[in-house]
Protein backbone atom coordinates (compact mmCIF):
# COMPACT_ATOMS: atom_id res chain seq x y z
CA UNK A 1 0.00 0.00 0.00
CA UNK A 2 1.39 3.39 -0.90
CA UNK A 3 1.21 6.47 1.25
CA UNK A 4 1.93 10.11 0.67
CA UNK A 5 4.64 11.55 2.87
CA UNK A 6 4.94 15.33 3.01
CA UNK A 7 8.09 16.89 4.41
CA UNK A 8 6.59 20.35 4.16
CA UNK A 9 5.04 22.24 7.10
CA UNK A 10 1.27 22.42 7.27
CA UNK A 11 -1.02 24.56 9.37
CA UNK A 12 -4.18 22.49 8.97
CA UNK A 13 -7.55 22.66 7.29
CA UNK A 14 -9.09 24.65 10.16
CA UNK A 15 -6.58 27.48 9.64
CA UNK A 16 -7.32 27.46 5.91
CA UNK A 17 -11.03 27.77 6.63
CA UNK A 18 -10.37 30.56 9.11
CA UNK A 19 -8.39 32.42 6.48
CA UNK A 20 -11.13 31.87 3.92
CA UNK A 21 -13.66 33.44 6.29
CA UNK A 22 -11.42 36.43 6.94
CA UNK A 23 -10.12 37.04 3.44
CA UNK A 24 -10.67 40.76 3.72
CA UNK A 25 -8.53 40.95 6.87
CA UNK A 26 -5.69 39.00 5.30
CA UNK A 27 -6.09 41.17 2.24
CA UNK A 28 -4.95 44.22 4.24
CA UNK A 29 -2.70 42.77 6.93
CA UNK A 30 0.40 41.01 5.63
CA UNK A 31 1.78 40.30 9.12
CA UNK A 32 -0.98 37.88 10.07
CA UNK A 33 -0.30 34.19 10.62
CA UNK A 34 3.34 34.32 11.77
CA UNK A 35 3.64 30.54 11.44
CA UNK A 36 3.83 31.06 7.67
CA UNK A 37 7.12 32.10 6.18
CA UNK A 38 7.27 35.09 3.87
CA UNK A 39 6.82 33.02 0.71
CA UNK A 40 3.89 31.09 2.12
CA UNK A 41 2.25 34.31 3.27
CA UNK A 42 2.76 35.79 -0.19
CA UNK A 43 1.10 32.81 -1.90
CA UNK A 44 -1.70 32.94 0.70
CA UNK A 45 -2.25 36.60 -0.09
CA UNK A 46 -2.39 35.89 -3.81
CA UNK A 47 -4.85 33.04 -3.37
CA UNK A 48 -7.24 34.97 -1.17
CA UNK A 49 -6.79 38.11 -3.21
CA UNK A 50 -8.06 36.11 -6.17
CA UNK A 51 -10.97 34.67 -4.17
CA UNK A 52 -11.83 38.19 -3.01
CA UNK A 53 -11.72 39.56 -6.55
CA UNK A 54 -14.26 36.96 -7.64
CA UNK A 55 -16.78 38.74 -5.40
CA UNK A 56 -16.25 42.09 -7.10
CA UNK A 57 -18.52 42.70 -10.04
CA UNK A 58 -16.67 45.54 -11.74
CA UNK A 59 -15.65 45.18 -15.38
CA UNK A 60 -11.89 45.85 -14.86
CA UNK A 61 -11.71 43.10 -12.25
CA UNK A 62 -13.60 40.64 -14.45
CA UNK A 63 -11.15 41.27 -17.30
CA UNK A 64 -8.17 40.67 -14.99
CA UNK A 65 -9.58 37.36 -13.75
CA UNK A 66 -10.38 36.24 -17.30
CA UNK A 67 -6.84 36.82 -18.54
CA UNK A 68 -8.04 39.29 -21.16
CA UNK A 69 -5.45 41.23 -23.14
CA UNK A 70 -4.93 44.91 -22.49
CA UNK A 71 -5.93 44.86 -18.83
CA UNK A 72 -5.05 48.06 -16.96
CA UNK A 73 -3.58 46.71 -13.70
CA UNK A 74 -3.54 50.18 -12.13
CA UNK A 75 -7.25 50.61 -12.82
CA UNK A 76 -7.97 47.27 -11.17
CA UNK A 77 -5.89 48.24 -8.11
CA UNK A 78 -7.73 51.54 -7.71
CA UNK A 79 -11.08 49.80 -7.99
CA UNK A 80 -10.14 47.33 -5.27
CA UNK A 81 -8.91 50.11 -2.99
CA UNK A 82 -12.20 51.90 -3.46
CA UNK A 83 -14.33 48.84 -2.71
CA UNK A 84 -12.18 47.72 0.23
CA UNK A 85 -12.14 51.20 1.73
CA UNK A 86 -8.37 51.48 1.87
CA UNK A 87 -7.35 54.80 3.42
CA UNK A 88 -4.61 57.07 2.14
CA UNK A 89 -2.53 56.14 5.20
CA UNK A 90 -2.59 52.45 4.29
CA UNK A 91 -2.53 52.87 0.57
CA UNK A 92 1.18 53.08 -0.22
CA UNK A 93 2.11 49.79 1.45
CA UNK A 94 -1.10 48.12 0.40
CA UNK A 95 -1.05 49.06 -3.27
CA UNK A 96 2.54 47.94 -3.82
CA UNK A 97 1.65 44.43 -2.67
CA UNK A 98 -1.73 44.52 -4.35
CA UNK A 99 -0.35 45.65 -7.70
CA UNK A 100 2.07 42.70 -7.73
CA UNK A 101 -0.71 40.32 -6.69
CA UNK A 102 -3.16 41.49 -9.35
CA UNK A 103 -0.46 41.30 -12.04
CA UNK A 104 0.36 37.73 -11.04
CA UNK A 105 -3.30 36.71 -10.88
CA UNK A 106 -3.80 38.14 -14.37
CA UNK A 107 -0.66 36.34 -15.57
CA UNK A 108 -1.94 32.95 -14.40
CA UNK A 109 -5.38 33.67 -15.87
CA UNK A 110 -3.79 34.58 -19.22
CA UNK A 111 -1.74 31.38 -19.25
CA UNK A 112 -4.82 29.32 -18.42
CA UNK A 113 -6.81 31.02 -21.18
CA UNK A 114 -4.16 29.96 -23.69
CA UNK A 115 -4.16 26.43 -22.30
CA UNK A 116 -7.92 26.16 -22.71
CA UNK A 117 -7.64 27.33 -26.31
CA UNK A 118 -5.16 24.53 -27.06
CA UNK A 119 -7.41 22.05 -25.29
CA UNK A 120 -10.33 23.12 -27.51
CA UNK A 121 -8.19 22.76 -30.65
CA UNK A 122 -9.07 19.34 -32.03
CA UNK A 123 -6.20 17.20 -33.28
CA UNK A 124 -6.36 16.96 -37.06
CA UNK A 125 -4.41 14.50 -39.18
CA UNK A 126 -4.75 17.05 -41.99
CA UNK A 127 -2.90 19.69 -40.01
CA UNK A 128 0.79 19.42 -40.85
CA UNK A 129 1.84 21.01 -37.53
CA UNK A 130 -0.18 18.47 -35.56
CA UNK A 131 1.22 15.59 -37.58
CA UNK A 132 4.78 16.83 -37.15
CA UNK A 133 4.28 17.05 -33.39
CA UNK A 134 2.97 13.48 -33.28
CA UNK A 135 5.93 12.13 -35.23
CA UNK A 136 8.27 14.16 -33.03
CA UNK A 137 6.81 12.41 -29.98
CA UNK A 138 7.69 9.04 -31.48
CA UNK A 139 11.21 10.11 -32.45
CA UNK A 140 12.00 11.30 -28.91
CA UNK A 141 10.60 8.22 -27.20
CA UNK A 142 11.83 5.66 -29.74
CA UNK A 143 14.94 7.25 -31.33
CA UNK A 144 16.40 3.88 -32.38
CA UNK A 145 13.17 2.41 -33.73
CA UNK A 146 11.79 3.94 -36.94
CA UNK A 147 8.04 4.14 -37.30
CA UNK A 148 6.97 1.81 -40.10
CA UNK A 149 4.00 3.95 -41.13
CA UNK A 150 1.83 6.80 -39.85
CA UNK A 151 -0.99 4.32 -39.25
CA UNK A 152 0.71 1.52 -37.35
CA UNK A 153 0.25 -0.88 -34.46
CA UNK A 154 3.62 0.41 -33.22
CA UNK A 155 1.81 3.33 -31.56
CA UNK A 156 0.69 0.84 -28.96
CA UNK A 157 4.33 0.56 -27.83
CA UNK A 158 4.12 4.06 -26.35
CA UNK A 159 0.68 3.63 -24.90
CA UNK A 160 -1.85 4.66 -27.52
CA UNK A 161 -5.00 2.58 -27.81
CA UNK A 162 -5.00 1.92 -31.54
CA UNK A 163 -3.07 2.23 -34.76
CA UNK A 164 -4.04 5.90 -35.21
CA UNK A 165 -3.28 8.09 -32.14
CA UNK A 166 -5.45 10.90 -33.53
CA UNK A 167 -8.51 9.28 -31.98
CA UNK A 168 -6.99 9.36 -28.49
CA UNK A 169 -6.68 13.16 -28.41
CA UNK A 170 -10.40 13.82 -28.64
CA UNK A 171 -10.70 14.63 -24.93
CA UNK A 172 -7.76 17.02 -24.53
CA UNK A 173 -7.20 18.14 -28.11
CA UNK A 174 -3.82 19.42 -29.25
CA UNK A 175 -2.91 20.29 -25.64
CA UNK A 176 -2.68 16.60 -24.73
CA UNK A 177 -0.13 16.02 -27.48
CA UNK A 178 1.91 19.13 -26.67
CA UNK A 179 2.32 18.03 -23.05
CA UNK A 180 3.59 14.62 -24.14
CA UNK A 181 5.99 16.12 -26.69
CA UNK A 182 7.36 18.56 -24.11
CA UNK A 183 7.99 15.73 -21.64
CA UNK A 184 9.66 13.54 -24.27
CA UNK A 185 11.78 16.38 -25.66
CA UNK A 186 12.78 18.39 -22.59
CA UNK A 187 12.62 15.70 -19.91
CA UNK A 188 13.70 12.80 -22.08
CA UNK A 189 15.31 10.72 -19.33
CA UNK A 190 12.23 11.04 -17.13
CA UNK A 191 9.95 10.27 -20.08
CA UNK A 192 11.80 7.09 -21.01
CA UNK A 193 11.89 5.98 -17.39
CA UNK A 194 8.12 6.44 -17.08
CA UNK A 195 7.62 4.68 -20.42
CA UNK A 196 9.69 1.73 -19.19
CA UNK A 197 7.64 1.49 -15.99
CA UNK A 198 4.41 1.67 -18.00
CA UNK A 199 5.49 -1.42 -19.94
CA UNK A 200 5.74 -3.62 -16.82
CA UNK A 201 4.14 -7.00 -17.61
CA UNK A 202 1.76 -6.98 -14.61
CA UNK A 203 1.32 -3.38 -13.39
CA UNK A 204 1.87 -1.55 -16.65
CA UNK A 205 -0.43 1.09 -18.11
CA UNK A 206 -0.76 3.07 -21.33
CA UNK A 207 1.92 5.77 -21.24
CA UNK A 208 0.32 8.11 -23.78
CA UNK A 209 -3.23 7.58 -22.53
CA UNK A 210 -2.10 8.22 -18.95
CA UNK A 211 -0.40 11.45 -20.04
CA UNK A 212 -3.54 12.68 -21.77
CA UNK A 213 -5.54 11.75 -18.67
CA UNK A 214 -3.15 13.68 -16.42
CA UNK A 215 -3.53 16.74 -18.65
CA UNK A 216 -7.24 16.51 -17.87
CA UNK A 217 -6.44 16.18 -14.16
CA UNK A 218 -4.43 19.42 -14.20
CA UNK A 219 -7.37 21.28 -15.71
CA UNK A 220 -9.65 19.77 -13.06
CA UNK A 221 -7.33 21.14 -10.35
CA UNK A 222 -7.54 24.58 -11.91
CA UNK A 223 -11.32 24.35 -12.14
CA UNK A 224 -11.54 23.53 -8.42
CA UNK A 225 -9.15 26.45 -7.66
CA UNK A 226 -6.60 24.11 -6.10
CA UNK A 227 -3.65 24.53 -8.46
CA UNK A 228 -3.55 28.31 -8.64
CA UNK A 229 -1.78 28.53 -5.26
CA UNK A 230 1.10 26.44 -6.61
CA UNK A 231 1.67 28.91 -9.45
CA UNK A 232 1.36 31.85 -7.06
CA UNK A 233 4.02 30.37 -4.80
CA UNK A 234 6.46 29.08 -7.39
CA UNK A 235 6.37 32.10 -9.72
CA UNK A 236 5.65 35.11 -7.49
CA UNK A 237 7.64 37.73 -9.38
CA UNK A 238 7.30 36.89 -13.06
CA UNK A 239 4.67 36.11 -15.64
CA UNK A 240 3.82 32.45 -16.09
CA UNK A 241 3.77 30.86 -19.53
CA UNK A 242 2.76 27.66 -21.30
CA UNK A 243 6.28 26.42 -20.52
CA UNK A 244 5.38 26.48 -16.81
CA UNK A 245 2.19 24.53 -17.48
CA UNK A 246 4.23 21.88 -19.32
CA UNK A 247 6.68 21.69 -16.40
CA UNK A 248 3.84 21.04 -13.97
CA UNK A 249 2.63 18.27 -16.28
CA UNK A 250 6.09 16.67 -16.21
CA UNK A 251 6.19 16.83 -12.43
CA UNK A 252 2.73 15.34 -12.04
CA UNK A 253 3.40 12.53 -14.51
CA UNK A 254 6.59 11.59 -12.67
CA UNK A 255 4.71 11.68 -9.37
CA UNK A 256 1.80 9.65 -10.69
CA UNK A 257 4.15 6.97 -12.04
CA UNK A 258 5.72 6.54 -8.60
CA UNK A 259 2.31 6.69 -6.93
CA UNK A 260 1.03 3.96 -9.28
CA UNK A 261 4.00 1.68 -8.59
CA UNK A 262 3.66 2.21 -4.83
CA UNK A 263 -0.02 1.20 -4.99
CA UNK A 264 0.85 -2.11 -6.71
CA UNK A 265 -2.47 -2.25 -8.59
CA UNK A 266 -3.74 -5.63 -9.67
CA UNK A 267 -3.99 -4.52 -13.31
CA UNK A 268 -4.60 -1.51 -15.54
CA UNK A 269 -8.33 -1.67 -14.74
CA UNK A 270 -7.45 0.04 -11.45
CA UNK A 271 -6.24 3.14 -13.29
CA UNK A 272 -9.26 5.35 -12.60
CA UNK A 273 -9.34 4.45 -8.91
CA UNK A 274 -5.61 5.14 -8.46
CA UNK A 275 -5.92 8.36 -10.43
CA UNK A 276 -8.65 9.58 -8.06
CA UNK A 277 -6.51 8.68 -5.03
CA UNK A 278 -3.62 10.62 -6.50
CA UNK A 279 -5.85 13.61 -7.24
CA UNK A 280 -7.15 13.57 -3.67
CA UNK A 281 -3.60 13.49 -2.30
CA UNK A 282 -2.70 16.55 -4.37
CA UNK A 283 -5.83 18.40 -3.30
CA UNK A 284 -5.24 17.60 0.37
CA UNK A 285 -1.75 19.06 0.16
CA UNK A 286 -2.74 22.15 -1.80
CA UNK A 287 -5.71 22.86 0.46
CA UNK A 288 -3.91 22.44 3.77
CA UNK A 289 -0.52 23.93 2.99
CA UNK A 290 0.63 26.95 1.02
CA UNK A 291 3.49 24.86 -0.29
CA UNK A 292 4.71 23.49 -3.57
CA UNK A 293 3.37 20.27 -5.00
CA UNK A 294 4.48 17.03 -3.44
CA UNK A 295 7.75 15.95 -4.97
CA UNK A 296 8.10 12.64 -6.75
CA UNK A 297 10.38 11.19 -4.07
CA UNK A 298 7.70 11.67 -1.42
CA UNK A 299 5.86 8.54 -2.47
CA UNK A 300 6.98 5.53 -0.48
CA UNK A 301 5.73 2.03 0.11
CA UNK A 302 4.52 0.88 3.50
Amino acid sequence: MGKVVSKLPKFGQSKCLHMRNHAGVLFKNFSLFPELDATQRSSALLYYCERRLVLLASEPVRHALSGDAGVDIEQVVQEICRVEGVTNTDQDKFTVQLRESVAQIHSVATMLSGVKLLRSTAYSSENSTHEESLLELWSHLKPDQPLSDRISSQWGDIGFQGSDPATDFRGMGYLGLLNLVYLAKHRSETARCILLHSQHPTIGYGFAIAGINLTSLILELFKSNDLQVYFYREFPHRSVTLHDFHEVFCLLFEQFDKFWIAKEPENVMAFNAVREEYKQALQDTLRTSFSCLLRADQYTKS
